[in-house]
């Protein structure tokens, strides 16, 4: 019966393909233990390779040493390799200053992630980390979090797979299982799983939930209080995947983003979104520069004031340096610039693609014949990016003498913009155009000399616009790799 719903979490949840390497975290208790045995019974079925890793966080003494003992048989006897890994959680804990709690979460999951990357190496195969939460556990989660006062995300508890940003895939197959079943599947098995005390001590606010709140819950108002939160769990998921989707649908339609850490919106999308779903924007566009955590909801409710008042210039500070600020009908999204001054300068290559690695950004340049640019299909003719391309004559530019150059801003730089007449300094160029102040020294500008002959994703010099006797047109197209 256990056996068949954690098959049915898998497929149901696609959380292993076939051919997979699978790396389990085998603590040598009840749940790592039924979660090892399980997967090894499924693993012809499922056409994959297993591998354990035993964490010795050396807090129990002897107890500890016991159990990585039982969790190196367990793998000798199904042969199954394992990687036993040994740590100090008390003093990593006191050097980081953080909790034993975290301290050995943190050098567990680093360990599963170094055996991953190392199976990966030898194997090249695919590899997930298999952990052992269950259905307790679970609502363990949602309890807890719901005692902290969180938003109705957080309600979504333990996901069955979550990617590690550059690390792993880390999967939970018993999620759909009690605690009750999985030590019945032991004991029928005869596994003799280790058991650690420290868990029935209410020490910890996990321990206490788990030790005498639930029960108090069962006993008092719900016996089936476990599968209550599971099922608010899974009602806050489908709410979250689908808030997910229109904050998706959104930000693909209305989100700049310049380099690795900026973005921007439009303030009038922004403040015209209900609050379930601006604040969802917030948090999304925070994560795709870089501030993926430790966002409250006291910096929501500031980003709120912030686009009530709508004033430029005006920003709040969130976590971590990053910052979200106003600046005329736009919002602004960018992680605090170093003192020194941002820049860089590359000459333009005539023959391809001029790298900036500053912006995680290109410059693409193609030189046409008057006829050749003229016989291109009108689609051809179309830049597909809209102010980030533009076409000026090349004609204009060989006349210079000079060698364009792609590089930020300079003192005495000027632009005679499109359209008009005289020259403009390009700093009240970008006042007119309103460019926001932390923007600009990090605007590509093309420049011959001190003249701007095109703002990238913005405007060109007139003096260098195509004209009917202009016989080489230059196409250049400026997109970030983000």
């Amino acid at each position: 019966m256990i056996t068949d719903k954690v098959r049915n979490t898998i497929l149901n949840n696609s959380l292993i393909e076939k051919g997979e390497h699978i790396v389990i975290g085998l603590s040598g208790g009840p749940d790592s233990v039924c979660l090892f045995h399980i997967l090894y019974r499924l693993r012809e079925e499922l056409n994959i390779r297993l591998h354990a890793v035993h964490i010795n966080h050396g807090l129990r003494p002897g107890a500890a040493d016991e159990d990585q003992r039982y969790a190196e048989r367990l793998c000798s006897e199904y042969q199954v390799p394992c990687h036993s890994f040994s740590f100090d959680v008390n003093r990593i804990a006191k050097e980081a200053g953080i909790s034993s709690e975290d301290a050995g979460r943190q050098v567990r999951y680093q360990s599963f992630f170094d055996a991953a990357e190392q199976i990966t190496a030898e194997t090249g195969r695919g590899v997930k980390i298999a952990v052992a939460q269950n259905m307790n556990d679970q609502a363990e989660t949602v309890l807890m979090r719901i005692l902290r006062g969180t938003g109705t995300d957080g309600l979504c508890g333990i996901e069955y797979q979550r990617t590690e940003k550059n690390t792993g895939v880390i999967i939970r197959p018993l999620l759909d299982v009690t605690r009750e079943e999985i030590e019945a599947y032991c004991r029928s098995n005869q596994l003799n799983p280790q058991i650690d005390h420290t868990n029935l001590e209410p020490v910890y606010t996990r321990n206490k939930i788990r030790l005498e709140l639930l029960p108090h819950l069962s006993d008092h108002y719900n016996p089936n209080i476990i599968a209550a939160l599971n099922r608010l769990s899974k009602i806050a998921k489908e709410d979250k995947a689908y808030f997910g989707q229109r904050v998706d649908e959104l930000i693909s339609l209305h989100v700049v983003c310049n380099g690795q850490d900026r973005a921007c919106i439009p303030l009038r999308i922004l403040a015209g979104q209900p609050p379930a779903i601006r604040r969802r924007i917030i948090m999304r566009i925070f994560e795709r520069i870089g501030l993926v955590k430790d966002i409250t909801s006291a910096h929501l409710e500031q980003a709120d004031r912030l686009l009530k008042e709508g004033e430029t210039s005006s920003a709040t500070d969130f976590t971590a340096g990053y910052v979200m600020g106003i600046s005329y009908d736009t919002v602004e999204f960018y992680k605090k610039m170093e003192k020194h001054r941002f820049s860089f300068e590359y000459p333009l290559n005539l023959e391809g693609l001029t790298e900036i690695s500053e912006l995680n950004a290109r410059i693409g340049v193609k030189i046409l014949r008057r006829r050749d640019w003229e016989t291109l299909g009108e689609k051809e003719r179309i830049f597909q990016n809209g102010g980030n391309a533009c076409r000026l004559s090349f004609d204009k530019i060989a006349e210079s003498g000079c060698n364009p150059v792609l590089r930020t801003r300079r003192q005495g730089d000027y632009i005679v913009p499109l359209g008009m007449q005289g020259r403009k300094k390009l700093q009240d160029f970008f006042v007119d155009e309103k460019r926001a102040r932390e923007e600009r020294d990090r605007i590509p500008v093309l420049c011959l000399g001190s003249e701007v002959i095109w703002v990238a994703g913005g405007r060109i010099n007139d003096n260098y616009k195509v004209q009917d006797d202009t016989e080489r047109i230059i196409i250049l197209e400026y997109s970030t790799k983000i």
